[in-house]
């Protein structure tokens, strides 16, 4: 139920410049989505920056302060909490693991379903009780057995074959890559607070690739459909489009 804006660049800048026109209708989003939020960036050779905060990002100081710090890229997240989630510091997206930054919007029920599919060596990692970074850590679990790519969309399978949920889209930031992947119940609209609540849109051009949930306006950028993962290359910037499902067994 929350909203998500990921972006990767050539080079160090800031949301609101690779964004431009219409960044603070996405940050006024948060006076509904209003249970925190928090940015996250990945440099290529591996630093993480995250910083999180409860306040509405509308107002929130901290959030005046490190929106505009430069990175070439970056997660940010606007949480409203799933109904039976707490309101903690804990619970607030983006998530870290060494150098895997992650964030998701929608619901799983329950949260403890998605512990089928971590592998042990993750099982005792989540710091919060949300649904979102169990997901994180079944989708670590898969891109171990499988690949970067190939795990996460087997993972995002898994999730949607097994569980009940909302939406599993959810952007997953690499030293090396930026990936967004689409995948909701189209036939559970109760959690939606706009029309095409959960699409993703992405714009790719020189200035690098931005991609973003809805209810912000930019309806000319380009659509991430659903059962679809966007998969950006942050040195050439290439973008490629991946199909799911995808099985892979165990």
């Amino acid at each position: 139920m929350c909203r998500l804006l990921g972006y990767a660049a050539p080079a160090e800048t800031t949301f609101s410049e690779i964004v431009g026109e219409g960044f603070e209708d996405f940050v006024a989003m948060s006076d509904e989505h209003k249970h925190g939020w928090g940015i996250a960036s990945v440099d290529r050779s591996g630093e993480v920056s995250r910083t999180v905060d409860l306040e509405r990002a509308v107002a929130s100081t901290t959030f005046v302060d490190v929106k505009d710090r430069a990175a070439d890229s970056g997660l940010l997240h606007l949480r409203l909490a799933s109904k039976g989630l707490t309101v903690d510091i804990k619970n607030n997206h983006p998530f870290v693991d060494g150098t895997y930054s992650f964030m998701h919007n929608g619901t799983i029920r329950p949260a403890s379903a998605v512990e089928a599919f971590i592998d042990p060596e993750f099982a005792n990692r989540a710091q919060g009780s949300t649904d979102s970074e169990r997901y994180f850590y079944a989708i670590l679990s898969e891109i171990k057995k499988h690949g970067l790519v190939d795990g996460l969309r087997s993972a995002v399978t898994k999730i949607s074959d097994n569980c009940e949920f909302s939406s599993i889209n959810c952007m997953l930031l690499t030293p090396d890559y930026l990936i967004a992947a689409c995948e909701y119940n189209e036939s559970d609209q109760s959690e939606w607070t706009v029309n095409s609540h959960y699409e993703l849109r992405y714009r790719a051009d020189q200035s690098g690739v931005v991609i973003s949930s809805t209810g912000w306006g930019h309806d000319d950028w380009s659509v991430l459909a659903n059962h679809q993962v966007l998969v950006v290359d942050r040195t050439s910037l290439n973008t490629e489009i991946h199909a799911l499902p995808l099985r892979l067994g165990a």
